[in-house]
């Protein structure tokens, strides 16, 4: 579902579109205000840190591979490593 071009916002938005929740249902949830829902996916502010990224894939209940996909473009936009790599290691230090 990513291309090269997508930015964090625009696959995030995407995902909450294909979710079927409304863009404000989605940030109350998350437990964030309008104002900085709107800076994440402008790209304006650093993008969520990983425990906010583990509550988007608990709250748009992502599968698998786009789980991966949404890691890979949130570490890209922080440039770090992947949430999902990093909760892995954590799990797992022999990793």
């Amino acid at each position: 579902m990513v291309t090269n071009e997508s930015s964090f916002g625009t696959y995030l938005k995407t995902l909450i579109k294909l979710s079927g929740m409304s863009q404000s249902e989605f940030y109350t949830k998350l437990g964030i205000k309008k104002p900085y829902f709107y800076d994440i996916v402008s790209g304006r502010v650093n993008l969520p840190p990983l425990q906010q990224q583990m509550k988007i894939v608990e709250i748009l209940a992502i599968d698998t591979e786009t789980q991966c996909e949404f890691f890979d473009l949130a570490a890209k936009g922080r440039g770090d490593l992947p949430a999902d790599i990093v909760n892995w290691v954590s799990e797992d230090p022999s990793a």
